[in-house]
């Protein structure tokens, strides 16, 4: 059997990872990583997007060849009319397509790396070669460079991002006319316009010119914004000449019908869609702040859900090494242009500061480890939340603790529904603290940068103090409280009870017996530190014991869950008791 000889040459995509497989890979559960690697959207699809999937009932047919629904909800959002419109399997498959009509073998396809690689494989892919003229340092075209490469080797087409992967820049107005000029079809890529403005991409993006220009093709994508990144939907829209041609070579079935349902559904919830955005742009600008005060790093610009970094003083390889020891995944690239650089993905609020404690720990210097940790310190505690008000009922509260190894900010609120935003820099610790909310029905905001560069004891412990002070303090003079609370949790083969009484009289025991010495990096011996120094702060009597148990991450996790559930049932009103303090005193005091 033969195979086609341009394949000897062509050297695969690297894609990334999913999270099973990066799970496995580094011996941690799925839950606890920190994915950063792939400008996906953190907040996922939206509600809307979720309900369709659920309630799809034509899987058993096959999809719309032309996806007609699809492309007149684009129509709208985007001003394009749908005749111009043509939708993909992402964005990648219409890039395939697009030089699959375009290329006759040898035909040359010019590129300006670094930029998305996907341009440069297509190419080859399909007969064609690939004219490179790189960057400047600032990742601006070399617009001169351009002129003179179309001049002496007649290429096709030329594919430029905007805003660029990996570093985030736009097309200047200047570079755009320019490059339209020139005798060839220009590609503009749009994977992440969404986040260049507040507004979709509505006031910066080209998709609009397109069908007025012979020479532009604008592609589109509803992997990054709209949180389909699993599902594979693109679009782009094309000047009428090239369309024939396009709708002849397109497979029929490409676009499947649960990701052409989820991106209608996507469409139909644009205020939600907006806000997430909005959410993300600003925790780019407070991960670019945070990433400019570590010492080792060159920050650049970014219009997209990404920031570009160099890595000065070490090899940006070793960095990404211990990120992921860590759990925090983010992108390198093994090229001989990027090899100094790591791209990091804008993420929740958590995994910004978990990302950047780790980063900070990595500073030798402790005088400017401590400079960085107060300059972030300042940070508003509810910045950038979408669902945690530092204050909205009664029964909430907020703490602020300042020592010498740690700063720490907590928002609790009893009266709220689990929704938590954790981030500690200890992986482990964070999943327990997130059953905590979850299993306890708290609100809960935990933001904590410590001396982990030493060891996580003075983090545990001062969060374990935070945590009681905050319950302490939501539930002021404790009127209508049950007060006392009772659980037992199950987990696998391990059971765990813990009873507490907020009787204003600290006490605290604790049985457990361990089967190694740590677990993600903490000692066992600090979780009965934790109960102690909570309850210590809480002002309750408080009684965990783990019955039985062979993995000591059940044991722990079975300790946190059944301690959510007591303290749940204890924090809870009685109506018929709301002006009562269970106590024969008539008062509990701490």
């Amino acid at each position: 059997m033969k195979i086609a000889e341009r394949l000897d040459a062509l050297s695969p995509y690297q894609p990334v990872s999913p999270p099973e497989v990066l799970s496995a890979r580094l011996g941690r559960p799925a839950e606890t990583l920190v994915k950063l690697d792939a400008n996906e959207n953190p907040y996922g699809m939206s509600p809307r997007a979720r309900a369709a999937l659920a309630s799809l009932s034509d899987g058993h047919y096959y999809p719309d060849p032309e996806s007609r629904e699809l492309r007149a909800c684009l129509a709208d959002f985007t001003g394009v009319p749908t005749e111009n419109l043509l939708v993909g399997a992402g964005a990648d498959e219409l890039i395939d397509l697009l030089l699959r009509v375009l290329l006759d073998p040898g035909d040359r396809v010019l590129v300006c790396p670094p930029t998305f690689g996907m341009y440069r494989f297509d190419a080859l892919l399909n007969g064609g070669q690939v004219v490179s003229v790189p960057r400047r340092d600032d990742f601006s075209l070399d617009l001169e460079g351009i002129g003179r490469a179309v001049q002496a080797s007649s290429p096709s087409v030329l594919f430029l991002a905007s805003p660029n992967n990996p570093d985030g820049r736009r097309l200047s107005a200047q570079e755009l006319e320019a490059v339209l000029a020139l005798p060839l079809l220009v590609v503009i890529d749009e994977a992440y316009i969404e986040f260049a403005d507040g507004a979709l991409g509505a006031e910066t993006s080209l998709i609009r010119r397109a069908p007025l220009l012979p020479n532009l093709v604008v592609l589109r994508t509803m992997s990054k914004w709209a949180g389909l990144a699993g599902l594979r939907i693109g679009y782009g829209a094309f000047p009428n000449s090239l369309l024939p041609a396009l709708w002849k070579a397109k497979q029929p079935y490409s676009v499947n019908v649960a990701a052409s349902a989820a991106a209608i559904a996507t469409l139909q919830d644009l205020e939600e869609r907006t806000q997430r955005i909005q959410a993300i742009v600003k925790e780019r600008e407070r991960l670019i702040a945070r990433l400019k005060a570590i010492p080792f790093l060159q920050v650049f610009p970014s219009e997209a859900n990404f920031v570009l970094c160099r890595v000065r003083g070490m090899p940006a390889s070793s960095l990404r090494n211990v990120l992921e020891e860590e759990g925090i995944l983010v992108r390198y690239y093994d090229t001989p242009e990027l090899s100094d650089y790591l791209r990091i993905s804008t993420g929740l609020p958590q995994s910004t500061d978990r990302l950047t404690s780790v980063l900070l720990a990595q500073v030798k210097d402790p005088a400017l480890r401590a400079q960085g940790r107060a300059a972030w310190a300042d940070e508003p505690v509810a910045d950038n939340r979408s669902s945690l008000p530092a204050a909205r009922c009664e029964r909430t509260a907020v703490i602020s603790r300042q020592t010498r190894e740690t700063s720490l900010q907590v928002s609790l609120n009893l009266d709220g529904n689990g929704e938590r935003q954790i981030s500690t820099g200890i992986g482990f610790l964070d999943h327990m603290l997130e059953q905590l909310a979850t299993h306890g029905g708290f609100d809960l905001e935990i933001r904590a940068l410590g001396d982990l560069e030493v060891d996580p004891h003075h983090t545990v412990e001062d969060v374990a103090l935070s945590l009681g002070e905050a319950f302490n303090q939501a539930l002021a003079d404790r009127r209508g409280i049950r007060r006392c609370g009772w659980a037992l949790f199950p987990l696998d083969e391990a059971l765990a009870e813990v009873v507490v009484d907020f009787s204003g009289r600290p006490y605290t025991a604790f049985q457990a017996t361990w089967h190694a010495p740590a677990v993600g990096g903490v000692p066992n011996s600090l979780w009965e530190h934790f109960f102690l120094s909570f309850s210590q702060r809480a002002g309750c009597n408080l009684h965990a014991v783990v019955r039985s148990g062979r993995d000591d991450h059940h044991q722990i996790e079975a300790l946190f869950k059944a301690l959510a559930r007591a303290l749940a049932t204890a924090v809870e009103v009685e109506a018929r008791r709301s002006r009562q303090v269970l106590s024969s005193k008539g008062t509990v005091s701490v």
